[in-house]
């Protein structure tokens, strides 16, 4: 997965989280600064825990 961090039509900045195949698993709050979009992605990517899973509750 990989992040792109894309601008606004009100100059807000915000990212999305890309799967390999390029669709979007997640977007982003709006940042009025680019380094504030920046900084959020960089602890995503320090505190993210390789080990953790989805329990889909609706196939319990």
């Amino acid at each position: 997965m990989y992040f792109v961090i894309r601008k606004s039509i009100d100059d807000q900045y915000y990212f999305l989280l890309k799967s390999e195949n390029g669709q979007v698993v997640a977007q982003s709050e709006t940042y009025l600064l680019k380094s504030s979009a920046e900084k959020t992605i960089q602890s995503i990517k320090e505190n993210v825990d390789t080990g953790t899973y989805v329990i889909d509750s609706e196939k319990l």
